[in-house]
């Protein structure tokens, strides 16, 4: 748990650095996206093992993520300035989600 608590936190850290160009950040914010899901995937095997409260906010982790991911392939984006709320904030927001709950998975492991 520790190891996907330091390279999450790196991944962010440089997510929310490069958001400085721009550009940059949305481009990281993919690859930040491809980790947590890919962590995400790693922490469901071992959810037995996490209390209530840790399990609770992992399953609202993947239901935000599996609907934003159902919507962003969906194919259907408004064509005004919502889009860019859409892509760059809403993601951000469930990245920091996530973040938060590896935090909280960490303290409790440790």
């Amino acid at each position: 748990m520790k190891f996907i608590y330091n390279i999450n936190g790196i991944i962010y850290s440089i997510t929310l650095l490069l958001y400085l160009t721009i550009i940059l950040g949305m481009y990281m914010q993919i690859v930040l996206g491809i980790f947590q899901v890919l962590f995400f995937l790693i922490l469901l095997f071992n959810y037995d093992k996490f209390s209530e409260k840790i399990k609770s906010h992992l399953t609202i982790y993947g239901v935000l993520t599996g609907v934003y991911l159902l919507w962003f392939f969906s194919g259907f984006y408004p064509k005004d300035d919502w889009m860019l709320l859409l892509i760059t904030l809403v993601p951000m927001s469930i990245g920091t989600y996530f973040t938060y709950i590896v935090y909280k998975v960490n303290q409790k492991v440790l």
